[in-house]
């Protein structure tokens, strides 16, 4: 937002815009999108914010009369499970149509900017290109990576973050205001372990929301935490410790288990640069799924962003590493591409 209206606002000069976010009031320290009308460098520029929007309202036809600009400001987090890339490839879409300019604020993934986890996905559905599900890359970046699924006479503009290197792409690590894109985590270490748990929302399983360590515990009244790590203890898991511990949800948001004491197994970071976030959504599933059958409703997990395909298949016994492992080929093509477009050093 700061380097939009300071370096960048002539992009949108005597325009009438909107602003496209999932944040409309004021947070980090920057002022809500709102109180950009007030601000003199935006009056001098002739920019008329019309309105402050969803991203599910900018793909109604509607929101776009007596529009000809917009903004589109999306904490991406770099991972499937918080990707907001297949809203912003389809908002593009719908701006196009209307002749409306696009000018992206730029946000940095928050788990690393040299790390990805296979297997692989496909952001943008109809499209055959591949991203892993979590591919570190900065919105500016993917949409290079994803530019055949835009419109071709899309006017597309991306302010890029000032001051950011890619060696700091961790959460709070570059200094710069940050939002998580998990509402209830703070950190980077526990955005991992979020990624990696979020998938697993839609089963039977309680992942600790509701618990003064949401997304970084799984439990559930019948789950037996011996015979799961039992089950781990042979998995290629570095970087992550697991322990038992009972925990019990509190009001929890997904509704699961409200006041009841679970036993489970809570997860620790122990070296985030070792973590990966899809094999351990993978191998944990399996674990569990192994111990407990379908008490874990593992079908249920099928629609996950990313991980939905290959938590079907290891819910009909197919072996987790080896999903991953399929994806390596894959991965490193991207990671090649990808490092061509790539925005930050």
């Amino acid at each position: 937002m700061t380097v939009l209206v300071e370096d960048s606002l002539r992009l949108l000069a005597g325009r009438g815009v909107l602003w496209i976010t999932e944040h409309p009031g004021a947070r980090d320290g920057l002022p809500s999108p709102a109180e950009l009308r007030d601000d003199a460098r935006v009056r001098r520029m002739n920019v008329h914010l019309l309105a402050v929007i969803s991203p599910d309202s900018a793909l109604h036809d509607a929101a776009w009369r007596g529009v000809n600009g917009a903004v589109i400001d999306l904490n991406d987090g770099g991972f499937a499970a918080r990707s907001s890339l297949g809203s912003i490839q389809r908002i593009v879409a719908t701006a196009a149509q209307h002749k409306a300019r696009i000018v992206i604020l730029d946000h940095p993934p928050s788990l690393g900017g040299d790390v990805n986890d296979g297997p692989m996905w496909h952001p943008v559905p109809s499209s055959d290109i591949a991203i892993p599900v979590r591919y570190g890359l900065s919105v500016g970046e993917a949409l290079r990576v994803l530019a055949p699924t835009l419109p071709a006479d899309a006017d597309l503009h991306v302010v890029p973050a000032r001051g950011v290197r890619r060696a700091r792409f961790w959460a709070n690590a570059s200094k710069l205001p940050w939002s998580s894109p998990v509402e209830e985590v703070k950190s980077a270490d526990d955005l991992l372990l979020a990624a990696a748990l979020l998938p697993l929302e839609g089963t039977a399983m309680s992942i600790g929301r509701g618990t003064s360590y949401p997304y970084a515990q799984v439990g559930a009244p019948w789950f037996n935490p011996k015979r799961v790590l039992d089950e781990l203890a042979d998995r290629p898991l570095p970087g992550i410790r697991f322990f038992e511990e009972r925990f019990t949800p509190h009001a929890p948001t997904d509704g699961k288990f409200d006041g009841v004491n679970l036993p489970g197994i809570r997860m620790e970071v122990l070296d985030r640069a070792l973590v990966q976030t899809g094999r351990l959504t993978l191998d944990l599933a399996w674990a569990v799924w192994k111990v407990h059958g379908d008490s874990l409703r593992l079908a249920n997990a099928e629609r996950a962003p990313g991980l939905g395909p290959a938590l079907a298949l290891v819910a009909k016994g197919a072996d987790p590493d080896s999903l991953v492992d399929a994806s390596l080929a894959a991965l490193v093509d991207f990671q090649k591409r990808a490092r061509k477009l790539q925005m930050y050093r």
